[in-house]
This record gives structure tokens, sequence and C-alpha cells, in this order.
């Protein structure tokens, strides 16, 4: 974890989860040094001088040469290259509104020399090194996130942190705890800006680096997301003593959905040795179900059949979620050791030849944060769905009113609430799951007609993410109080939960207590997002073995 080696070939997502967010050593927070591999320097010159040898042969290549976008065929002489790219930079930026989070811009300084390192940019050593070294001094430029249409790359915001490697006093910067001129964080840190030379301003704005900033690190989180929606379901189970016939898994190996399939091993696993999902708890008749519950004429209770679909169709639901998640995935993994740039340098025969191409479209992103945030967002209407069945006696097979604690059930409140909180958020999320992509305004007199827009992708696709952990937590709480409420009607036969789902009940009265008269729920509910968030609540559950999640079943 002390220090990161990057070639161009070796980035991985935890790679990229240390640099973004740094690590604790038990003391305080850290985060990873980052260096070139040495034996890239060696090519990084190789690939640099190649390019110099064209420009001095004279050949016409875009954005070396040449003038951008319209300006693609107004030719820049040889002793003007260097300045043109003291004009490109402030011009390009334009990015407005709120900051990015700093995780967000650590990554995506880290994509653009790690894409530098595969030498198709034909940038300089010196120029990766300046731009590792402001990442490994803590100076991190300040980028507005919005502004991109996601091609030619993220070129405003990647403009933003151009402009403070290049030293704009302009550029505002994070550094020290502090938001402030990047003059002054440079004098702070007694280090001198860089003087940008021939094609170095266009590489550095060429790629679609905070898409893929964005969505890696939404990778990150939705894989954890997806063990706790896993957990909050099989506990909602346990809570309204639910069907787990509905996990047999000859009924999902004959519909031949690997997700779903090792979903429902996930819910068994989870649920394994429970007593609230016997026919005997089932077919007990609890205080609250006396007046909604069917007997036959002998006065028996009639059999359970089928839970809701929330319940009884989960791993369908989720199995589809994690289908599409594992397709994302992919995506944005091989994402993190590619070369985005334009042109690109290629060796050709004796020689070196300079190509332009459209690997910097975010098109491929995209696509996939599009899918992805629509795929998250079926956790938030299900994990909803199930909180709602839970706040009702007819719903819940007889769970208190609201959830309300029964110190004066007359009086409380309960849970009601919480419920509408996750509704509004439920309701944001289909807001922001329009698919970005399919819209496209051209660009530069037509020149780039043709845009992918995924910079609003990824980033209504993190908050759905957001948005989706809090609906989880939420589920969370309501599952524990109504298993709370059914313990002592039950009694000790049957009301023992699964091997894992005990786990995960008691992990949640470790910060939340059972809710015996209301009281400020926010508090609670930040408490249960904090350790989701931070993974605590997953690793617990699972004794810290990876090997029983879903993720590393298959």
């Amino acid at each position: 974890m002390n220090e990161i080696v990057i070639n161009g070939q070796n980035l991985s997502i935890q790679d990229t989860i240390l640099v973004a967010r740094g690590y604790h050593d038990g003391y305080r927070h850290h985060f990873p040094l980052v260096v070139l591999d040495e034996e890239i320097k060696e090519k990084l010159k190789i690939f640099r001088e190649a390019l110099e040898e064209r420009i001095a042969a004279k050949d016409i290549m875009y954005g070396v040469n040449t003038g951008c976008g319209i300006k693609k065929g107004t030719v820049i002489s040889a002793d003007e290259i260097n300045n043109y790219q003291k004009h490109y930079i402030p011009a390009h930026c334009v990015a407005i509104g709120e900051f990015f989070p700093e995780e967000v811009v650590r990554a995506a300084m880290i994509f653009r020399v790690n894409s530098f390192a595969l030498g198709h940019s034909g940038v300089r050593l010196e120029l990766c090194e300046k731009i590792l070294e402001f990442y490994n001094k803590g100076i991190i430029p300040c980028v507005p996130s919005q502004g991109s249409v996601g091609s030619s790359g993220d070129l405003c915001f990647l403009a933003h942190i151009s402009a403070a490697l290049i030293g704009l006093k302009e550029q505002q910067v994070f550094f020290e705890g502090e938001i402030m001129s990047c003059e002054v964080a440079l004098e702070k840190a007694r280090v001198q800006p860089i003087s940008l030379k021939a094609k170095e301003a266009m590489a550095l704005t060429n790629g679609s680096t905070f898409i893929l900033a964005q969505g890696i690190l939404a990778i990150y989180d939705i894989e954890n997301l997806i063990d706790t929606a896993n957990i909050a379901a099989a506990l909602s189970l346990e809570a309204i003593r639910g069907e787990i016939d509905a996990f047999d898994e000859r009924v999902h190996a004959i519909r031949k959905s690997e997700g779903a399939n090792n979903c429902a091993q996930v819910i068994r696993d989870l649920c394994c040795e429970s007593k609230r999902m016997s026919k005997a708890s089932q077919d007990k008749t609890l205080p609250a179900e006396k007046h909604i519950k069917k007997f036959d004429v002998q006065g028996k209770p009639v059999p359970r059949v089928q839970d809701a679909y929330s319940f009884r169709a989960h791993a369908q639901v989720m199995g589809s979620v994690m289908e599409a998640f594992d397709f994302c995935k992919e995506i944005f993994k091989r994402e993190l050791n590619a070369a985005t740039d334009n042109p690109l340098i290629f060796e050709e025969g004796d020689g070196f030849r300079a190509i332009s191409g459209g690997n910097f479209h975010g098109e491929p992103l995209a696509q996939a944060a599009d899918f992805l945030k629509i795929a998250v967002q079926q956790l938030a209407n299900i994990s909803d769905r199930r909180f709602y069945a839970l706040t009702m006696p007819s719903t819940s097979y007889g769970l208190p009113a609201d959830l309300v604690g029964l110190s004066n059930p007359d009086l409380n409140t309960g849970l009601m609430i919480l419920q509408y909180s996750t509704a509004a958020l439920v309701n944001e999320n289909k807001s922001l799951c329009h698919p970005s992509v399919i819209d496209s305004i051209p660009t530069s007199a037509n020149q780039e007609d043709y845009v992918s827009m995924g910079a609003t992708s990824a980033k209504f696709l993190r908050k759905v993410v957001e948005n989706t952990t809090y609906v989880v937590a939420a589920e969370l709480l309501a599952a524990a109080q109504g298993i709370s409420w059914t313990e002592e009607d039950l009694g000790p036969d049957l009301s023992p939960l699964g091997t894992k789902t005990k786990r995960a009940y008691n992990f949640i009265r470790q910060y939340v207590k059972v809710m015996d008269d209301d009281r400020f729920i926010q508090a609670d509910w930040l408490k249960i997002i904090e350790q989701i968030k931070n993974q605590e609540f997953v690793r617990y559950v699972y004794d810290d073995n990876p090997g029983c999640r879903y993720l590393h079943i298959h």
C-alpha cells in the first residue's frame, strides 16, 4: 500500500481505490506514493524523440502542428508550437458547478499518467513526473463537475488539471485541507509549474478520464452495495418468516440464469439454519395477525403459499443486476490500461507515424454507466418495496403497523416517515436513470458532431449508487426492527435467525438499539449508512471471508 508502480498495463480497480481514497494504518490516513516503472521511462523518451523528429520533418499532425477542432487545417509554425500550448489550456478551462470530490480528481490524474505510460501519446517523461509530483505532494486541482460532453474526452475537466500543472494563478487546488490558488499552493509545497511543449496540451485533455474515474469508484461501491442488498433481503425475509423455497436451487437451475442461481445460493447461505423461515414459525399466529390471517373450517391456519414478488423474486431481480454489473465492470476495467489520446504515435517500418482516431470518445463508458445506473436503481426499487411491505401487518404477516415502538403504539409513528424518504430517493433515481448517452449535441462547427454525453451518465451513476445505499440502509433498520418485535411471540424455538443473518442482526444492534419509542431516526440511519460505506457491515457478516460472497462464487 505504500507504493504503486504504474506502467500503462497493470493498473487495477484496487489500485485506483488506494490512489483515490487512501488507507488508514491505524494511526492516520495515507495515500500511496505513485511512481513510474523504470523501464517505461526509456520507452517514453523514445516515443517523444520520434514525435519531435516528425515535427522537424514537417509532417502535418492534428493538434501537434495544427489547430484543434474546426481549425484542424490551420498549420502552426514550429516556432509557435510551444506558445500554442499556453493558449490551448486556459481556453479549455470552462467547467462550471460544484467541484468534483478530491477522490475523483486523484484517480483522473493517475489515469492520465498511466495512459501516457504506454508511450503512444508522445509526451515527455517530465510531464508524467510532474503530474505524479503534484499527486504525491497532495496538490489536487479543483475541477468543476459540469461542462464535458464526453468527447473529445473530458476536455474542460482535464484542462483544469492542466491549468494547475502550468501554474495558472486563477486555478484553485485542494492542498493541506484547504482550497487555495494554485500559485500559493505551489509556493508552499516548493513545486515548480511545468511549461508544456508540442502536443502536450492536447494530450493532457484527450481522454474520457473523468468518466472512467467516476465509473471505477462506482464499480467498487456497487460491489459492496450488492452484497449489502442481499443481506438486507435475507433479513427482511427473516422478519416476515418468508418462503425459503423460492430460493431452491432446483427452481433456479432450470431457468439457467447464472446471476439468479448464484444469488439464490447466497440467500440460502445467509439464512442457513433459520428457524423463522420454517413451516412451524409461519403457522404461528402473531398478535397483530389475528384479524388478517386466514383459517380453515377446523380453525387451523391456511398454509402460506407465496410471498410478494419483492421477496420471492429477489434472486431473479438481483441476478439480472449482477449480470449487468459483471458486463459493465469489464468495460471499465479494460479502459484502465488504455491509450485514449489523439493522435497516437506508432512504430511503422523503420520509423514512427502519428495516426488520428477516436479513442478519446466516451461512448463505451457512457453506455456502460447508463446501463449500470438503471441496474442499480432496481436494488433501490425492490428494497423500498420490501420496506413498505414490512410496515403493514397485512403484508408483513403480523408485524406492528409502521414498525412502531410498542411502549406506546398509539403515540408512536415508528418508521412510517423513513419509508417516505426512501420513496423520495427512489423517485429521484428514476429521474437520474434517463440514459444520457441517447442524446448528442454537435460541437465545434460539426467537426465533433457526435458526442457521448458520458460525463452526465457517470455523474448520475454515482448519485444513484449513493441514493441506493441510503435506501438499503433503511431496509436494514426496518428488517431489524421487525425481527426484534417478533422474538418474544415466536419464542426460543421459532425465533432463531440463520447463521449469517444472525451476524447481520447483531451488527446492526451494536450501533442501533431497538426503537421501543420514537426518537431521532436520522441518527440511526446515518450510523448504518456509514458502516455500509466503509464496508465493515459486509466484512462482519461474512466474517471477512470474501469466498462466501456472491462476487467470488463464480
